[in-house]
Formats: C-alpha cells, structure tokens, sequence
C-alpha cells in the first residue's frame, strides 16, 4: 500500500462493529455476516454506518478513482451521492449511498 492510502475496511472489522452497534437487537450472527459481506466493497473504506428506515446508510472513502457502476453492480440502492473532497483532501472520494437491507428496515428514522 502506498503511504498515505487508505486501508479498505474488512468484511470481518465491518462484522465485528455491526455485532456491538446491533448488540440490543434481536439478530441473529448469520445475518450480520451476510450483512457485514454485502456492504464491504473492494478498495473502499467505511468512514461511517447508520440505520435509516429502508436498511442501512454507508459512507465509503476511496482515495483513487472510483467505478461507481462496479461498485454499486447487483444492490438495491434508495440513494447514491458521490462528493470529490479535490481541496480539502487531494483525489479523496467520499461515496455516500442508502443500501436496502430489509433485516435492518425501520432500525432507524429521520
């Protein structure tokens, strides 16, 4: 890895602080592993996680140029935001999307 890159998150780190963040519910560990493996997306690091009423709300950091069509390919999405930091954080991407996760819908509100 170059120096100053990011570290793609892991399907095993995503399940580990999806199993504490989802501790009070009622799910069952197979379902935050399919969970944890839909959501980790090759090359991208998860800066953030939150619920909202159709699933679950992921904030992905890339710091090279993303393929969006690869990346979103084979989910269902509500929402899809794509942010260039170019200023702040040189070739720094920020992908914000809304994933539907029906295990997850209604966890979370606005």
């Amino acid at each position: 890895m170059e120096a100053g890159a990011i570290a793609a998150s892991s399907a095993k780190d995503v399940h580990k602080a999806l199993a504490k963040r989802l501790a009070h519910r009622e799910l069952k560990d197979d379902v935050i592993s399919a969970i944890s493996k839909r959501i980790v997306r090759d090359g991208l690091k998860i800066g953030g996680v939150d619920f909202c009423p159709y699933g679950i709300c992921i904030d992905y950091f890339a710091d090279k140029r993303i393929l969006v069509d690869k990346i979103l390919g084979g989910e269902k999405y509500r929402v899809v935001r794509l942010f260039p930091y170019g200023i702040l954080v040189d070739d720094l991407w920020r992908l914000q999307v809304e994933m539907h996760v029906p295990e997850l819908a209604g966890f979370g509100g606005r």
